[in-house]
């Protein structure tokens, strides 16, 4: 752990002091802005930074929080607090490949094959022969320094091709897609939603029912014919998607269903042979 520049004190757990915990945070936002704290890197856990400032767990999480709340690191339930980078962006105008979105905006991605696998189903067409083709599926983990990003389910056919689980560990999926499996990629389509999945969430140490972004991308070729389908599991704070549009603007005449009422006092009515109300 880095040499500690502020004083030893230790406060009581109940009531950390103020000036103490601000300095704490001082120091460390101090670090993360040097960085001597690298973007995405874990920050020592708090046993460690009690130790290192010999102050309680109270004043260390209190100054951990006036880092999250000044946007310095992200928390991430039972893993520990991570430096914050900046927002990573993927552009949904530009057909580029998600591991190259990262290295054009200047990160050093990790991507760990989490597992693979390939079968042949069987199709028949009528009086047709069935025929049989390979399908290959597997899972990345991505990390930007030592914080996991993203989660990336691919599925894709080998038309042909045998797909080798040394081919996903070393070529992005558009460059598997172009060395080892001979297609090219023309469009694809994407979808965004928002979900909560549990192991998904785990993958990326977030919190269990945690909202996270799934980005669902389905390539095709000059033919039409989809040559792949990958979904990504994002965890919001770390993503922004980009989506630029050109004109002509198209602007409705008008709203046609408005609800005279709205917003409206209610009419007084008057009882009969009564006062009004």
């Amino acid at each position: 752990m880095p040499s500690v520049r502020s004083p030893r004190a230790r406060s009581a757990p109940s009531a950390p002091s103020p000036v103490l915990y601000e300095r704490i945070a001082d120091d460390l936002a101090a670090r993360i802005r040097s960085r001597e704290l690298a973007p995405f890197a874990k920050l020592p856990s708090e046993s460690e930074l009690m130790a290192g400032y010999g102050v309680s767990r109270v004043t260390v999480r209190q100054a951990l929080r006036r880092l999250a709340e000044a946007g310095l690191v992200i928390s991430r339930q039972g893993k520990g607090v991570f430096v914050a980078g900046a927002v990573v962006s993927q552009e949904l105008s530009t057909l580029r490949g998600f591991y190259d979105s990262l290295v054009l905006q200047g990160h050093d991605p990790k991507a760990t094959v989490v597992s693979f696998e390939h079968h042949r189903p069987k199709f028949s067409a009528g009086d047709l022969a069935s025929f049989e083709y390979d399908v290959y599926r597997f899972r990345r983990l991505y990390r930007l320094g030592d914080m996991p990003i993203a989660v990336a389910d691919v599925t894709l056919p080998g038309a042909g091709h045998e797909v080798a689980r040394e081919d996903v560990e070393r070529f992005p999926v558009y460059a598997l897609l172009k060395h080892v499996v001979k297609r090219e990629v023309a469009r694809a389509s994407v979808q965004v939603r928002a979900r909560g999945e549990a192991g998904i969430a785990k993958l990326l140490n977030v919190a269990p029912g945690a909202t996270i972004l799934q980005m669902e991308r389905t390539s095709f070729d000059p033919k039409g014919l989809a040559v792949e389908t990958t979904v990504f599991h994002i965890p919001p704070e770390v993503f922004a998607f980009q989506l630029e549009v050109s004109g002509p603007l198209q602007i409705a005449s008008s709203i046609k269903r408005i609800d005279p009422t709205a917003g409206s006092p209610r009419p007084k009515t008057r009882k009969p042979g009564g006062k009004q109300r």
